[in-house]
């Protein structure tokens, strides 16, 4: 069976130059959190499963990874501005780090917008009505999920699922991941 990797480059299909600026972006992100490990890992958890997600919604990949590399990248301002990490202050502090590390890329303007504009609003359902934006979501739900159902019943599980993601294939991503009689098979597809 290949790796997500694999099947991510085999049906994605990102140019070298693509993978070269998003490997760019994640330095970009380790760096700025420096030693805050926790949320390094938290941002790679979210691309792997943006990556997966993508394999069955058409987006625009870069636009999508460079996204979710960023989405919590507001949260040491918001700590330190706010005394807070809650989401109103990471959607507020977000986007002028993510427009410095992307303008400090050389990322185009139109894609410096687009992910400020999805940075700012990940805490906010339907804020922006792109694939993107619904891919980041779920990705992110997705890795939320991990810690929040453990102490849940399948049927409050299937609520909350239902309730909470936005796309087919993160739904049935998550239901495999969450659910112990899902349905779905090994691969949520």
């Amino acid at each position: 069976m290949k790796s997500l990797v694999d099947m991510f480059d085999l049906l994605v299909k990102p140019s070298p130059a693509q993978k070269l600026f998003l490997a760019a972006v994640r330095a970009s992100m380790e760096s700025y959190f420096g030693a805050d490990r926790r949320r390094v890992d938290h941002a790679l958890q979210v691309c792997r499963y943006a990556e997966e997600l993508l394999t069955y919604i058409d987006a625009d990949p870069v636009l999508t990874l460079t996204a979710a590399y960023l989405h919590d990248i507001g949260i040491h301002e918001a700590e330190r501005k706010h005394g807070s990490s809650a989401g109103n202050w990471q959607e507020l502090e977000g986007p002028p780090v993510a427009r410095t590390i992307l303008t400090q890329l050389a990322a185009g303007d139109e894609l410096i917008e687009k992910v400020a504009e999805i940075v700012a609003n990940h805490h906010t359902p339907g804020a922006v009505d792109s694939p993107e934006f619904r891919i980041l979501w779920d990705a992110d739900a997705l890795v939320n999920f991990a810690e929040g159902l453990a102490s849940k019943t399948d049927g409050q599980i299937e609520t909350i699922l239902h309730r909470h993601m936005v796309t087919e294939a993160g739904l049935r991503l998550a239901r495999s991941r969450f659910l112990a009689d899902s349905g779905d098979t090994e691969d949520g597809r």
